[in-house]
């Protein structure tokens, strides 16, 4: 009878009620005009006849906070991926645990592009004496380069000032705006780290150590590592995204006699008319290849 009276309320438009319409009801407490969907007849907690206010409110927005990762375009044939790790940069202190280190790319003989000089007495590739194995990564601050050398004979006879590249030692070459150009420009660079933790910039000729890099060295000698920060800022004014192309090539440089380095790799080197006869990419940045920023 307490519910029909109820309905009764809710339904009749334009009816004309008073209080006096429910006597007769009993002196039901007014939680008893309540209905609980769980306890019929009892007293219901206020929120049963509410609804949910996330009912009531609009779905909001999607996530707009977008992966500055995301959306690298497909790897180029021939191309190098570096890998995005904006939020998770490595720590540069020539320790590469951190880095994927199965993912490392071979540099050898074989996959070298050049390979120049004695290897052993009979010739065959003998990657125990001088090889390595490298990786690239980047975020919005700098390119990096890790590279893990074997060396069976460790040898750096020669001071900065002189060649570094006659002792054991790698190279990193990198045209930061890509323009292949058969000279250097201001961005781009030859930089060589003897495996005695020295270091010398060359842009064609010698210049001051770039400022703003970091680099370390590890490993255990003979052979050794060089982990290494390139900022940005030495590599022109392209912002740091995916799908960028920056021109890149290593040199690894192996000294066995203690006075000039016997051998060499260059693992890109595209041989052309270079800058005033010479090929290599020391000489120009069309000789190197290319590393694409990708994402994680």
């Amino acid at each position: 009878m307490q519910r029909l009276a109820v309905t009764l309320l809710l339904v009749c438009a334009g009816c004309k009620f008073s209080i006096e319409a429910l006597t007769g009801v009993g002196s039901a407490a007014p939680g008893d005009l309540a209905v609980d969907g769980e306890h019929d007849g009892g007293v219901a907690a206020p929120d049963d006849l509410a609804v949910a206010v996330a009912d009531l409110v609009p779905p909001g927005p999607p996530d707009l906070v977008v992966d500055p990762c995301a959306g690298a375009p497909a790897l180029g044939a021939g191309n190098v991926a570096a890998q995005c790790v904006i939020g998770d940069p490595p720590t540069i202190d020539g320790d590469l645990s951190e880095w994927p280190l199965a993912s490392f790319l071979p540099m050898t003989k074989t996959t070298s592009a050049q390979a120049n000089g004695t290897w052993d007495v009979t010739g065959i590739p003998n990657d125990t004496n001088s090889a390595a194995r490298y990786f690239v990564r980047w975020d919005l601050q700098y390119l990096y380069v890790a590279l893990s050398i074997t060396d069976d004979i460790r040898n750096t006879p020669n001071p900065v000032g002189s060649q570094l590249s006659e002792n054991d030692a790698v190279e990193i070459f990198v045209d930061g705006q890509h323009t292949r150009s058969s000279s250097y420009d201001g961005t781009d660079w030859q930089l060589v780290y003897s495996a005695d933790a020295q270091k010398v910039a060359a842009q064609l000729t010698v210049t001051p150590w770039p400022s703003g890099t970091h680099e370390a060295w590890g490993g255990i000698s003979p052979a050794f590592t060089v982990e290494a920060a390139i900022p940005w800022s030495l590599l022109g004014n392209n912002a740091a995204a995916p799908g960028r192309l920056v021109g890149f090539d290593l040199k690894l440089d192996d000294n066995d006699s203690g006075t000039t380095r016997e051998r060499d790799l260059i693992l890109y080197y595209n041989p052309g008319t270079g800058n005033g006869g010479c090929t290599a990419p020391n000489c120009r940045a069309d000789a190197f290849g290319t590393v694409q920023l990708q994402g994680r």
